[in-house]
This record gives C-alpha cells, structure tokens and sequence, in this order.
C-alpha cells in the first residue's frame, strides 16, 4: 500500500467529530462523529491536537523585505600612506576640506629642524655663490686687463719687427721676447679664468641641484607625516585606537601604521541611504522597491558590490551594508534621517488560500486533507506564492472547501481599533566635552637645562594667550656663553684689522667675517634668551585639555609637552552610542548646567556618521555633537570648578526613528509568523479572521503599516 493510501486510511472516519468547547475557524465543520472519545484519541495524529477543520478562502498575500537604513552622505575613507606619530587632528568633524588640505598632522619636530638647516645651507650656498660671482667677475676683469694690456703691447712690439730673413731678428727677438711671452702668458690666463669660471658654475648648479632635491626629499617625508584629503568633502569620522582595556581617538605621541584609514569624508552633494545587507538576488526578485521616509514614498536605486568586494569588507568589518541613490528633487531627506527599504516581491490580491501549516508534501507534491462531509480524503492541490503563514492554492480546491487543520482559536479579549499616530525611540546617555585639535604645550628651551618649579593650571581650565601654564628655572652654561661672547670679540678685532689695511683689498675677507659674526651674536643670542625664561605660556586662547603631573624640581627636555591646550572654537561633545543610533545630521538635544547653576537645553546636530557603515578602524563606538560656539564656550566655563565631573553632567537625548502620520498597530497584539506579521481582525458581524499586514518598523510600544491593515479596523488579542 502507497504512503498516500496508508495516510488516507488513517484519517478517514464516518463522520465528523463534535468538537466540545470549540468550533471550526470559519464556520461549522459537518455532522456529530458517532465515534467514542477513545475511537478519536487512535485515530487522530498527534494525539495532543483536536481536529478541526479551516476553509479555503480569498485573500490578500504579501511577501515583502523590509529593512531599516539611515540617510548618509556618500563615505570616502582616508588612508596613511605611511606610519607616523600622531600630533594632532588639523581638521574636524563636520569642517568642510579641499582635496589635499591636511586632515592629520604627525610628528615632524626631527625634520623640521633637517628641514630648516637644509633650507639655511642652500641660503649659505646662494649668499656664497653670490659673493664667488663678484669675486670671479673681479678677477675675469683683471685679467681680461692684463690681457689688453699685453695684446697693445704685443701689436705695437711686432708692427716694428725686421723681416725673419734679417740679420738682426734674432738679435730684435732677444730683446723684445719679453713682451711676447707676456702676451701668451695672458692669452693663456684668459682662456683659463673664464674656463674655471665656467666649471665652478657648473659645479655650482650641479651641487645647488643636489641640495634643492634633498630638501625636496625632505618635505616630502615630511607631507608623508600627514594625513591628505583625497576628496572635496566634509570630516565625518575621526580615526580611533584600542588601547587595550579601553578605545579612544588617537593623542599626540600615538603611533599610526601605514595604511590605516584614519579619517572618513562624506560628500554632502551626494544623499546615500545605507541598510543592513541585501544581495542581488533579493534585489532581482523584487517587483518593486522603493523606501518610505514619513510615509512618502521615494524612488532608489540599488548600488550593488562584486561577490569579491563583499569577501573584502566581510573580512575587513565583519559586517556589509547596502548602499541605495535616492531621488529627492524637493531636498525632504536630511542627513540622518530614518528610511525604511521596501522589496516588494509577491503581492497577490483575493487570492484563494490555506493556512501553510495545512498543506503536506509528497516529493513534488502537495496535498491537503478535504473534509466530504463526513471523512477527510486525501486532495491534490497546486500551490502558488507564500508569505509563511497562508499559501495561494492555484487548483485543486474551492472557495469554502473545508479541509483539516490544527484548530487554534482566534483573538482574546483584548480589543483596540486602529488609528493613525508616530513611532519613534528614545536615546538617552552622558557625553562630555571633546577637543579634537588640542595641541601639545612644549618647553621651548633649547640651550640650558629646565627645571619645573610649578604648574599653574587644572585640567579643563579656560586660558587666554599668554597665561602662565607652568613655571620653570633655566641653568644656563655660563662657560658656553663667556667663550661665545670672546669669539664674537675676536671676529670684530679681525674685521676692524682687514679694515684698517684695506677696506677695497680686503672686503671679501671681511664680508665672510661680517656672516660668522652674524652666526654667532644669534648663537648668543639664543642662550642668553632661553637662560631668562622663567614660564611656559600659552599659544592662544583655548581649554587645558591635559597637563602634566610631574613634581617641581623634574627635568624638562627640550621640546617635550607638558599637556595640551584646545581652541575653544573646536569643543564637542561626545556621547557612547555602541549600537550606531546616531548619525551624521541627527538632530539631538544637549542640556547642560550653565555658569550661574541653571539648567539649559541646545538642539545640535550630529558631526559623525554613523560608525557601523564604516571600516573597524572608525567604529569608535561613540558619536560626536557639534556645539555652537557660544554654548560650547557657556559649558567649559561652567567646568572651571568642577573640572571633569562637570563635564560629564552634559545629558544627551534624542527621538530616533521618528515617523508620523502612520498607522499603528500594538505590539501585543502581533503574532509573527515566519517573515509575516498577523493580527486578527474582528468583523462587524463579530467573525474573527486572521491578516497579515506589512510592518514598517517599530518602537517599544507598536507598529507602524506600510500596507494589509486600514485605519477604523478592529483587531483582538489575548
């Protein structure tokens, strides 16, 4: 016997069983069985489950995808071309760039200071090479003189000369050789000088050439210790480091290797928005698409990747997003705005359909159990589409067929009708002021050593140019100076001596006395300068972002940083936001406690996109708010006090995901089922029915519809 007929046998009874305390789902099911309650319990399977039985009706089918995204600008990521130690952030976020400006500056303090000396060496060259110019030219005259001079005397010699063929030549020859030899001889010279003088120019050239390439080689290294823009574009993330127990934006001295993506541009002219991960396929199998902001429907475009550009970002990030272009001619989609992606690939209207759970499979077939008013047979049936919980049967049945289903009653006593209302969700956290360009304060004495006597400022203290920021004590070399000060003398006694011998003779001699005096009344200069100085001051008007917590009596080295101090007009505020909520253009809200102790509320906008569309190297973890200024300068001064605890009393909040104008449906009362979401509708006449209906988000409360449920319908639940 055939499986199909074993399966028949096992079902089939004479009649119908009267279903004690329940009914069928649509309507009744036929006659009283006259089988006994032990008869049912052998003959139904599983044995757990009462029969009962469903109708074949019409009804609207949907197989939607529907995934959230987020409004972004289109994302370029800034590379290192090579390592280097960070020094600061030149420019921040939400700061509009020019491709090539510098986005990162590193360490450069070594080549400058190659870079100065090469510069001052080719000046040497230049200033040397000017006076070897005047010098030659004096000498090419004098000789070019010498010349003349013998040429004249040499015609006016020879243009008295007896024939060769004279007895008296030889005797003429003798006497007047002399003049002859002189001429040659500066014949000779001439040719000489202006051949040397061209040699040492080209030398010259040569050499200057090599000097001009090693300074290039120089400042190349050094535009190397940058970040570059790659891009026309606005600084929409900033690169961030592990530091082992915990994550932070990089700081002065940090180390960054080559090929790191230390910054991301976005290109405000363009609007992307970026979802979680739709392949092609499911893009290929949609009848439409479209994503809904608010309600209003907006055309897109799907920007696919290769199947090797997806293994790369997968490998890279672990996660892949989806990238649409959207058409926005009225400019209604602001940054950060949420969008919902709808694929629509099945949408059948009044179709005649099951319940999927009724249908079984045999190999290729599908077949349902039809009730013939008084046992269930076994009925073929051809299915079409399918959202989960209902199929479309194609053939095999009619509207009204009644066939075996597991019976689950429908609703409960909760009942709501529905009406149109907004979602959204709630962001609430704890930022503190953040200052992306602080620079390092740096003892600037060179010659001498540096004791720190105080330290005169608090973290996050206001400063105005030229505060004291700390206090030092300078041991100068006071033999250093005194045998400089006798060199200077002795370089005067030696100009002042080629002067009184010949200022004319002497003056190229004197000329390169006159630069190594120059050289060392700087030299002096500088260590009778930094012998004096008493106070590391500030730069500029701005916040101390860190300071140091060396003792009095510690040693400064040259050039190294005592702490960092940040232009007050580059505040922000940073807020924890690990899920990626918050992105580029969000509008949030900052309360904060002002000078005077009251409270106070600013809206501001997100500066960062969200780091989730980003590579690992940007995913931070944290959002960063762009303050105006005068509230960002109202915050810092309320924290002169306080320090850090003022800072992090600054509250962030925000509604996220806001949609208007939708319908809405409580979550309570959806059930979901497979990829469908269902409530049961109950009927002016009082019959309950089960529909679907195509949700487009939520929050904590309900569900919004894009399509399935009209305003005015009443739902029930348990």
């Amino acid at each position: 016997m055939s499986r199909k007929k074993s399966l028949k046998k096992k079902f089939l009874y004479t009649g119908l069983l009267l279903l004690t305390g329940s009914s069928c789902l649509f309507a009744a099911c036929g006659k009283e069985s006259a089988r006994d309650a032990e008869e049912e319990i052998v003959l139904l399977d599983p044995v757990s489950v009462a029969v009962s039985c469903v109708a074949a009706e019409y009804r609207d089918i949907y197989d939607y995808m529907v995934i959230g995204a987020v409004c972004t600008p289109a994302l370029s990521e800034c590379v290192m071309d090579t390592s280097m130690t960070f020094s600061a952030y030149e420019k921040t976020p939400g700061e509009e760039v020019k491709r090539g400006d510098v986005l990162i500056s590193g360490d450069t303090a070594d080549l400058d200071k190659q870079i100065e000396n090469q510069r001052k060496s080719i000046l040497e060259m230049e200033s040397n090479h000017t006076d070897e110019l005047e010098q030659r030219a004096d000498n090419l005259k004098n000789v070019e003189n010498n010349y003349w001079e013998a040429l004249r005397q040499y015609e006016d010699t020879d243009k008295n000369a007896p024939d060769e063929d004279s007895k008296d030549y030889e005797a003429w020859m003798r006497k007047h050789l002399p003049a002859y030899s002189t001429y040659s001889a500066a014949e000779l010279n001439l040719r000489r000088t202006k051949q040397q003088n061209k040699e040492s120019e080209e030398l010259y050239a040569l050499d200057l050439e090599r000097q001009q390439q090693i300074l290039t080689e120089l400042e190349r290294q050094k535009n190397n210790k940058m970040l570059l823009a790659n891009r026309d574009g606005t600084v929409v993330a900033l690169g961030y480091m592990n530091r082992g127990n915990y994550g932070d934006f990089y700081h002065s001295g940090d180390w960054i290797g080559e090929n790191t993506i230390a910054m991301a541009l976005g290109d405000c002219s363009v609007k992307q928005l970026r979802s979680g991960y739709l392949s092609g396929s499911d893009i290929n199998k949609a009848e439409d698409m479209y994503a809904l902001v608010n309600g209003e429907r907006f055309e897109i475009r799907y920007e696919g990747i290769s199947a090797e550009e997806y293994e790369r970002i997968e490998e890279k990030n672990g996660v892949v997003y989806s990238t649409f272009s959207v058409e926005d001619p009225n400019d209604i989609i602001g940054f950060g705005t949420f969008a919902t992606i709808v694929l629509e690939k099945e949408h059948r209207e009044g179709v005649l359909a099951l319940p999927t759970d009724c249908i079984l499979r045999d190999g290729e077939d599908n077949y349902v159990y039809l009730f013939n008013g008084e046992s269930y047979e076994e009925q073929p049936v051809v299915c079409g589409v399918s959202d989960g919980k209902y199929t479309e049967i194609l053939s095999g049945l009619n509207a009204g067929d009644m066939v075996k289903a597991e019976f689950k009653p429908l609703g409960g006593a909760k009942e709501t009708v529905l009406t149109m209302g907004s979602v959204h969700s709630d962001f609430n956290a704890s930022g503190f002021l953040y200052y992306p360009s602080a620079k390092s304060i740096v003892n600037t004495v060179q010659y001498g050593t540096t004791y720190l006597d105080e330290v005169c400022v608090s973290r996050y203290e206001q400063v105005t140019q030229g505060q004291v920021i700390a206090r030092i004590h300078v041991v100068s070399d006071p033999v250093e100076i005194e045998r400089t000060e006798r060199e200077i003398t002795r370089l005067n006694e030696q100009i002042d001596y080629y002067k009184k011998e010949s200022e004319k003779d002497n003056k190229y001699t004197i000329k390169s006395l006159q630069k190594q005096l120059e050289d060392k009344q700087d030299y002096l200069s500088k260590l009778k300068a930094d012998a004096v100085k008493t106070s590391i001051t500030a730069a500029y008007d701005g916040v101390i972002t860190e300071i140091t917590d060396r003792k009095a009596g510690e040693l400064l080295d040259y050039n190294s940083s005592i702490g960092r101090l940040a232009d007050e007009e580059s505040c922000f505020v940073m807020v924890e936001d690990t899920d990626g909520k918050l992105s580029y253009g969000t509008k949030v809200e900052v309360a904060y406690q002002s000078g005077d102790g009251s409270q106070k509320k600013e809206e501001c906008t997100v500066a960062t996109v969200n780091p989730l569309l980003l590579d690992k190297s940007l995913q931070s973890g944290y959002a960063i708010l762009k303050l105006p200024l005068e509230v960002a300068a109202e915050i810092a001064g309320s924290s002169r006090d306080d320090g850090w605890w003022s800072l992090t009393r600054v509250s962030v909040t925000a509604q996220l995901r806001s949609v208007e104008n939708v319908l809405l449906v409580p979550r309570s009362a959806v059930t979901e089922v497979s990829r469908t979401t269902y409530v049961t509708v109950v009927e002016d006449n009082g019959t309950r029915r089960q529909q679907a209906f195509v949700p487009g988000g939520a929050d904590s409360e309900n569900y919004w519809v894009i399509t399935g449920l009209t305003e005015g319908m009443r739902i029930c639940w348990e």
